[in-house]
């Protein structure tokens, strides 16, 4: 879908955000930030995006070229295709620069747009006289009048400018597919060919490139009657409250106030009427800039200064090179860091760790070897380069675990080690090599590199030529580290505490140490359900259950690679089983059944109402603690548990909490619930700060959507990467990367408690917990009498 960039211009105060809204239908006021909008012109969608810009934003000169801020809130300028210049029919100063910026617009051959604002107001009341401008701004495609009772004018003056620049660049499209004579013409009369498809012949262009003349009548300049004001070196004067003007103008000025939107416009072929547009505006879809995120919208793998459309039509998805070159280019904006975190997570599903770095190293000899380039940009390119590698090895050290792989960075290390000012950094990289690697799992990945050993004495002539290969690296470069020795996670070091009469505290600094903890809490089924543990479940603190179900949460959690999240959407039953990796996640999974069928449990142990009551009430507090905790995979759990059917159903145990929790505990519910997909859930998740445990099914449910909802491959070959689909996946695992990055501090291991939640014997099907519920309270009000204190254990 083409983009086209519109800037909207105007002094401070003349309502440009009130306009952007009108104009493209927005339930609110726009952010500062670009808003792009979805609109059909002649029945072709065009992907537009308008910005905002105060007048004293850039320095106008009228004598040359508009020069644009090269950034807008922290992101990269797009190029501007046409301009909506506004100005406050209630505030004279909105005009003043109006001039020399609608002459620097001409000599930049940018089409736009005048618009006079809050015309809502009566005419008498007015400060400038809109007639009398529009008659001095005849360089401008048409102007317009809009107010906050009228929106239509708004969308109006927007499409006006829309088919403007469409039919231009048609007419271009044109001039460039004539014959080779034209095709071979030079770059300077290609631009007049361009130039002469504009609205107004030359004279004309001649006569209204003087726009600053006409309209510096603000600074007082006076004329003689009935001299002509195009042939004075002297400005009229004219009055835009309306009260008097002097000075004459075109012969063309006396009809304007006449003058219909198509009369207005000065480009050829294009004719539009107010009543065609004032009805409706097709199919206008609005986002805000936030929903950008780091996709190409977002110029960093197209910088050029080529317009866009001169460009051809956009291809889809990327190549692979395109993405390298993304990856390790200048880091302008927040998306530019998330793209490096996700391209380093997810590039195995298109690429192979030997292919990208031996296109780093590529391109890190290129930087080295191009002569044309600063000192100082080579030295930010290279060092950029270099991070990316160290980043990488930091995080992902399996990646290195082939021979042919590890052999070309055991060479590059090597080389960096011969250097004082990279010993440092390559020996925190050797020993993550010597440490950290582990052969990953590759089951899953497209790209995988081959297992086969190299030829030694390939790889001795290999190592004799990296120090030919980078020769300058050290000049280069100022400094480089590596966060941690070793880092096989993203997180830092977790620091937990084990209480069995003392204080025990130790440290995970990795993903094994992690699943070698997970391994551990796999639930026994072993202590059977009776009356001595409910009271030894009732003696426990709440506090302690809860920091203990989130301490067995965050160890299943920490252990999980975030590819693996990725992975277990996308793998076969089959795979699965095949895949050792799996393992992490469907522990996880499995202990999420098992809290919800302990607490439905426990809550059905007792017979009499009142000790049920007792046991769920306990619970609803549990559910609190959770919720202070962050920890909402635990709290779904208990949820889980709680309004599960077999306990749902218990009118008279439920009849029994406490007032106060029976307001409380709705609110949890209303939490996790499932209304609007998951809305409140989703907000106080990214609200919560750290640390916080996520409800897994809920986010990998999202990852099936976003894996299954498009292809990896696209284009014509099926050779271009879908980097949109990336960009999904990566809303989805970023928030939980930042999770395992912050640990819980000093949470407690408590032994009661961890056997009450693993090692409890009791029943896991469904239908033998239901059929214990319609025990203890039959459909008719009363209890069952069997004989037997726990005859639903019979079957387990």
């Amino acid at each position: 879908m083409e983009g086209i960039n519109i800037c909207v211009i105007g002094a401070n105060g003349v309502g440009k955000s009130h306009f952007i809204q009108r104009a493209i239908s927005l339930p609110r006021i726009p952010s500062p930030n670009p808003t792009t909008a979805r609109i059909n012109i002649d029945n072709i969608p065009y992907a537009v995006t308008l910005f905002e810009l105060d007048l004293e934003y850039f320095d106008v000169d009228p004598d040359r070229q508009i020069k644009w801020p090269k950034q807008m809130g922290g992101a990269i300028l797009p190029r501007v295709n046409g301009v909506l210049l506004l100005y406050d029919v209630m505030n004279r100063e909105s005009i003043i620069e109006l001039p020399q910026t609608l002459n620097a617009l001409v000599n930049s051959s940018l089409p736009a747009v005048l618009v006079a604002t809050k015309c809502d107001n009566p005419e008498n009341l007015r400060h400038i006289d809109t007639e009398a401008v529009a008659a001095a701004c005849q360089s401008c495609l048409a102007t317009f009048k809009t107010s906050a009772n009228k929106p239509e004018s708004a969308r109006i003056a927007l499409s006006t400018l829309l088919k403007a620049l469409v039919m231009r660049s048609q007419e271009a499209e044109g001039v460039e597919g004539m014959g080779s004579r034209r095709r071979a013409a030079s770059a300077a009369h290609l631009d007049a060919q361009l130039e002469s498809t504009n609205a107004r012949p030359l004279s004309q262009h001649s006569k209204h490139s003087r726009a600053s003349s006409d309209m510096s009548l603000l600074r007082g300049f006076p004329t003689q009657p009935g001299t002509d004001y195009r042939h004075s070196s002297r400005s009229p004067r004219v009055d835009y409250t309306g009260s008097h003007m002097t000075g004459q103008f075109p012969e063309t000025a006396e009809d304007d106030s006449n003058q219909t939107v198509s009369s207005m416009l000065r480009t050829p072929g294009i004719r539009l009427d107010r009543s065609q547009h004032a009805a409706s505006f097709l199919e206008i879809e609005d986002s805000d800039a936030d929903s950008l995120r780091y996709s190409d919208d977002i110029p960093l793998l197209q910088r050029s200064d080529e317009s866009v459309f001169e460009r051809p039509q956009k291809k889809l998805g990327f190549t692979f090179d395109e993405l390298v070159d993304r990856l390790i280019a200048p880091k302008m904006s927040r998306s530019d860091y998330n793209f490096l975190e996700i391209f380093l997570c997810l590039y195995r599903k298109f690429a192979s760790p030997g292919q990208l770095l031996s296109s780093l190293l590529s391109r890190l000899e290129r930087v080295k070897d191009d002569k044309s380039v600063h000192y100082l940009t080579k030295t930010a390119a290279q060092l950029r380069i270099i991070e990316v590698i160290a980043k990488w090895v930091g995080t992902y050290p399996g990646d290195f675990a082939r021979p042919t792989t590890r052999r070309n960075l055991e060479d590059f290390i090597r080389h960096l080690s011969t250097e004082p000012i990279f010993s440092a950094a390559a020996q925190q990289m050797r020993k993550t090599l010597e440490c950290s690697i582990i052969e990953a799992d590759d089951t899953g990945w497209e790209k995988a590199d081959s297992i086969e050993e190299p030829d030694p004495e390939l790889g001795a002539n290999s190592a004799r030529d990296s120090s030919k290969r980078y020769p300058d690296m050290s000049e280069s470069m100022s400094s480089l580290s590596v966060d941690d020795p070793v880092e096989r996670r993203p997180s830092a070091a977790s620091s937990l505490q084990i209480e069995t009469g003392k204080t025990h505290s130790f440290q995970f600094h990795s993903y094994e140490d992690y699943e070698r903890e997970a391994a551990t809490m796999v639930p026994t089924y072993t202590l059977p359900l009776t009356k001595f543990r409910y009271h030894i479940f009732m003696d426990t603190q709440n506090d302690d259950i809860a920091d203990e179900m989130t301490r067995i949460d965050w160890v299943m959690f920490s252990s999980i690679r975030i590819r693996d999240l990725v992975r277990h959407v996308s793998l076969s039953a089959e795979q699965k089983e095949k895949c050792k990796a799996m393992k992490n996640v469907n522990r996880m999974i499995a202990h999420f059944n098992h809290i919800a069928t302990w607490v439905s449990n426990m809550i059905l142990m007792r017979d009499k109402a009142k000790h049920r009551a007792q046991m769920l009430e306990k619970f609803m507090n549990i559910a609190l603690k959770l919720r202070q905790l962050n920890n909402y995979n635990g709290l779904a759990a208990v949820l889980a548990g709680i309004n599960g059917t077999a306990i749902h159903r218990l009118s008279q145990t439920r009849g029994l909490v406490s007032n106060e929790m029976a307001k409380r505990f709705p609110r949890l519910v209303l939490l996790m619930g499932t209304q609007k997909s998951h809305f409140a859930y989703r907000l106080a998740w990214e609200n919560s700060p750290l640390p916080r445990i996520p409800f897994i099914p809920l986010h990998r449910r999202d990852l099936v959507s976003a894996e299954e909802g498009s292809m990896t491959l696209v284009g014509p070959q099926g050779d271009r990467i879908n980097w949109k689909k990336f960009e999904i996946l990566g809303e989805i695992l970023l928030p939980i990367m930042k999770s395992q990055g912050t640990p819980y501090p000093n949470l407690s291991r408590h032994d009661t408690a961890r056997e009450l939640i693993l090692d409890c014997l009791m029943p896991t099907d469904e239908e033998d917990i239901y059929q214990r519920s319609i025990q203890v309270e039959s459909p008719s009000g009363g209890s069952v009498d069997t004989g037997k204190k726990f005859p639903w254990f019979a079957k387990s």
